[in-house]
């Protein structure tokens, strides 16, 4: 049994405690059929220690009702601030993506050797911290397996970006090492055809195999991370809907085209192979 059904029991029958004695005392036929003995020790005993008793339940009552209501709001407000730390955590993984995403690989989307032209990228990521724990709670407490699957999917995905980046810029430096040493590397503009032979088809299919596996990455975080924003700025409206808590909306639409899946190579693997051997 809960503590309010207990309140409430015990409220009722103190209820019916004085309603009995306000019988007794202006209904004086009614008192006369109970002995007097017991009318006064229900007035001058009993009415005492339940009016005793009652107050303490009120008191108890009230500071039950008390504490719940300030529970509510420390949650609520717990709540908040950890929708708040999160949604700045993903926000700061999909700028610092979005910025390379800008810089570095839109501008050349539609080269057909854009696998040679996307220079080095850093391979540290700009957020290290982990996510606050706190956002998989709430979401467990509405049973939002949606919202759990998709940061930690983000989180993933973003990590593995930074990865593809060293991967792709050790690579990269073995390329620029082997057409520097050639006398191809002294020279101005070549083509495809020059640098398959200089540096070899190897070299020039595992560039490009790392390149467009980099981007098709970055595009997947950028995906996740942003279904992550929506799912987690709307939590609180799910949770704590009808108590005034507020809804963090972040505004994606600015930029939306670096946001984009990035359209499909001129080459792919095979193709490019059939290229270079075609020279």
């Amino acid at each position: 049994m809960g503590f309010p059904a207990i309140i409430g029991f015990l409220f009722g029958g103190f209820t019916v405690f004085f309603a009995f004695l306000a019988v007794f005392a202006f209904s004086p036929e009614i008192s006369q059929l109970i002995s007097p003995i017991v009318v006064t020790v229900l007035k001058d005993v009993g009415g005492p220690v339940a009016a005793g008793f009652g107050g303490a339940m009120a008191g108890a009552g009230c500071s039950y009702f008390f504490q719940k209501k300030t529970e509510k709001a420390n949650e609520v407000k717990a709540d908040f601030s950890a929708v708040h730390r999160t949604v700045i955590h993903l926000t700061s993984q999909l700028n610092d993506l979005f910025s390379i995403k800008k810089y570095n690989i839109y501008p050349v989307r539609d080269s057909k050797i854009r696998f040679l032209e996307i220079t080095k990228i850093p391979s540290n990521p700009g957020v290290t911290d982990r996510i606050d724990p706190r956002i998989i709670d709430i979401a467990l407490s509405m049973n939002d397996t949606v919202t759990i699957d998709t940061i930690y999917l983000a989180q993933a995905r973003y990590r593995a970006c930074f990865e593809n980046f060293s991967n792709r810029n050790g690579s990269l430096d073995e390329y620029r090492a082997t057409l520097k040493a050639s006398n191809l590397g002294k020279a101005g503009a070549h083509t495809l055809c020059q640098l398959g032979e200089t540096v070899g088809e190897g070299q020039i299919i595992a560039l490009y195999t790392m390149t467009e596996q980099m981007i098709e990455v970055v595009d997947e975080a950028l995906q996740s991370l942003t279904e992550s924003l929506e799912l987690v700025s709307g939590i609180l409206e799910k949770k704590h809907k009808g108590t005034g808590a507020l809804t963090l909306k972040m505004n994606t639409s600015k930029g939306a085209e670096y946001l984009e899946k990035m359209p499909s190579p001129y080459f792919d693997a095979e193709s490019l192979r059939a290229y270079l051997r075609a020279c």
